[in-house]
């Protein structure tokens, strides 16, 4: 009895030191992991950032490698630590981690230490490259349609190449736009047109679109309002403002850039990512009645952070079996797939929904622990389903999403089923008992006896006016791509490529009347001695600008409206920093408009004389110099322009519009100026003549 209690109190002291965090990742234990991993901490507590400045707050330590130095900082949820080895592991080395009790919660309570230690993955062979080579380009087949390989063209083609399309019915939609990029299915051969992110209105007139070569996947507006796509080389999701300028894009880390994959990426307004990776391992698979040096496909889901760090990573080869494939994806051939995630988000609560096609599963993962919270559909279905048209639920499905009501829709390829159908589905989920219960789902009539059916991809999207937009996949020719339908299953909207062939991955209807901020980086400063010419990109909805601007270090703007994408400042200081901005102005009733542009600044030049600025010019004269009371000025050409005489800090003390004269003087009373320099501009037949006299 005395050894149970001292046993039990052990395990209870383990299970105290360890529970102080809620999350450690890489999980404990695990393997295959990259030599860049990056080591996170959680307490689900906030945490006080002082304690991290600590010298003694970790020790990294690599069976080969040694002793790691480290970098370490909270991110800004102020729960997750990033710990960062200065250098990256050795491949198939054991990593030891040992916390110390460093850290400490808001409230001052100190944190407990751990320590955990995980493994690195192997060094992969070029023979293992070269089979990973072939099973990435079997994965894209899949996906896309077509073998890459065969397609050696960089050519870009105008508009008027794009694929066409017809819009079938048009019967009272939602109102709104349709974003997507077409792609051509074409296994036996390279497409024969390129893929074209687009919008289009209800009557299918173009609003904008662009060639992306073989680019372009997923486009839409994401959750943090920035247009996305994919891009394939290199992998990684293109962020654009609505001014379609690219502005950002991301990858993922942690050493898995180049398996950022194309299947999704959600984007959020304070600046958190999560984004998708397909890892593929050389794994024994003689277990499953497989081949020992198979390739095998595992699911990454990231998380970073606004900085771009990594602040959650989940893996399958830590939480799924291989068994928990569906019953159509074998586990004996050279290539394994035995995930297929499609699609992620971040649900309601905080925590991750993912989709996984080879498993015919629906994940909830909890985002502070990183354990299944549950799992829908599939082998290890948890779920009771009432009220369900199919006995199989769904198979193959893709784009899990939460929408307002609470509950989820899914696309349902259908794949399994006799005979094959897809359809959109809405379940109500009971996830405290585990009853997901169908409250709505659409499968479209057959179209001359054919099921409209799409072996892969598909999407739908749920409408604010409670339509549903649906994109139907890889579908047979002759069948519709995209239908928007009302809640009695009416159909509102269709739409079909007019080429066989050209699918979509997805389709999402949004409001789209942007009043655009300017892209900053289009901004440009031309700066004179006295004068600026400021420029900028064009914002969709604009019908003027405005542009503001003021010496850098003082407060009051000064405005000047145009219609053009640009505008000259005069009557500036020279040598001075000036900072400017643009506003997009897009309707006067009522009145629209965008924020201002981030400040742009600019110097201008020195001021510089008549001979600087042109060679034998003189077209005025001063006297006298220095003057008292009266000041002369000589015009010596005939002269068209301005003529504006400002004092050393650009107030403007004179200004005089120049018509068509042949010279002639100007004579000014300047008793009451302030001794002291002042600065003439004459501005006329496209020359500028400046000079300086003193008033004393």
């Amino acid at each position: 009895m005395k050894h149970f209690f001292t046993s039990l109190v052990l395990i209870l002291i383990c299970r105290i030191v360890l529970g102080q965090f809620s999350y450690v990742y890489p999980v404990p234990g695990s393997a295959l992991h990259t030599p860049q991993t990056t080591i996170l901490l959680k307490n689900g507590d906030l945490i006080d950032r002082q304690s991290l400045v600590n010298e003694q707050l970790v020790e990294i330590s690599g069976s080969l490698s040694g002793v790691h130095e480290w970098t370490c900082r909270l991110s800004d949820d102020d729960k997750t630590v990033i710990i960062k080895p200065d250098q990256v592991f050795a491949y198939g080395e054991t990593v030891s981690v040992t916390v110390f009790a460093a850290l400490r919660k808001q409230n001052g309570e100190s944190i407990n230490g751990t320590s955990f230690n995980f493994k690195i993955k192997n060094e992969v062979t070029p023979a293992q490259q070269e089979k990973i080579k072939q099973a990435k380009l079997q994965n894209f087949i899949d996906s896309y349609g077509y073998d890459p390989t065969k397609n050696n063209s960089n050519k870009l083609y105008p508009l008027d190449s794009m694929p066409t399309w017809t819009v079938n019915i048009n019967d009272n939609p939602a109102p709104g736009m349709f974003f997507f990029t077409n792609h051509e299915e074409g296994i036996s051969g390279s497409p024969e047109t390129n893929s074209f992110t687009t919008i289009i209105k209800n009557n299918g007139q173009i609003v904008w679109a662009r060639d992306q070569g073989p680019d372009g996947r997923d486009f839409k507006i994401n959750a943090n309002g920035y247009l996305t796509y994919y891009k394939l080389d290199p992998p990684s999701w293109m962020v654009m403002d609505s001014n379609y300028n690219i502005i950002d894009s991301v990858q993922c880390k942690n050493g898995l850039a180049d398996e950022t994959n194309s299947h999704d990426m959600m984007m959020y307004p304070d600046g958190h990512v999560f984004l998708i990776a397909w890892e593929n391992q050389t794994i024994d698979m003689t277990a499953y009645g497989g081949v020992e040096d198979a390739i095998v496909t595992g699911l990454i889901i990231q998380e970073q952070d606004a900085n771009r760090d990594v602040v959650f990573e989940w893996r399958s080869w830590d939480h799924f079996e291989f068994t928990d494939a569906n019953d159509y994806t074998p586990l004996t051939n050279a290539t394994v797939d035995y995930v297929h995630g499609n699609s992620v988000e971040r649900d309601y609560d905080g925590n991750v929904l993912i989709s996984s096609r080879n498993m015919d599963e629906l994940t909830k993962i909890n985002h502070q622990t990183g354990n299944i919270i549950w799992r829908m559909g599939g082998e290890n279905n948890q779920f009771t389903f009432i009220n369900d048209n199919i006995p199989t639920h769904f198979s193959s499905q893709h784009d899990l999403r939460r929408i307002p009501n609470g509950n989820i829709t899914i696309f349902n390829n259908g794949n399994h089923p006799s005979p094959p159908i897809s359809s959109a589905k809405e379940y109500a989920l009971n996830e405290v008992n585990k009853i997901a219960t169908l409250v709505w789902y659409y499968e479209h009539p057959d179209v001359n006896g054919v099921n409209v059916y799409g072996s892969a991809t598909g999407s739908v999207q749920r409408l604010p006016s409670g339509n549903t937009v649906i994109n139907w996949g890889l579908v047979a020719p002759n069948l519709p791509n995209h239908t928007e339908v009302d809640m009695s299953k009416n159909i509102k909207w269709e739409m079909s490529f007019d080429e066989p062939g050209q699918k979509t991955y997805r389709i999402h209807k949004y409001a789209w009347n942007p009043c655009s901020r300017i892209t900053g980086y289009l901004m440009k400063a031309k700066p004179g001695s006295s004068m600026a010419l400021v420029g900028w990109g064009t914002a969709t909805g604009a019908i003027s600008y405005q542009v503001q601007y003021r010496k850098l270090g003082t407060s009051m703007w000064q405005s000047v409206n145009t219609a053009k994408l640009s505008v000259k400042l005069t009557g500036l200081i020279p040598e001075t920093k000036y900072e400017w901005r643009v506003k997009t102005l897009c309707s006067k009733t009522p009145t629209i408009s965008s924020a201002y542009s981030e400040l742009d600044t600019f110097k201008t030049d020195p001021l510089r004389t008549s001979n600087e600025l042109m060679d034998n010019a003189n077209l005025l004269s001063l006297y006298p110099v220095p003057a008292h009371d009266q000041l002369t000025i000589q015009l010596n050409e005939s002269c068209e322009g301005s003529l504006l005489i400002t004092n050393m800090i650009g107030r403007v003390m004179y200004e005089s519009t120049l018509r068509q004269e042949s010279g002639g003087s100007i004579k000014l009373d300047i008793k009451n100026w302030s001794p002291g320099a002042y600065i003439v501009q004459l501005r006329g037949n496209e020359n500028i003549e400046v000079k300086k006299f003193i008033k004393e």
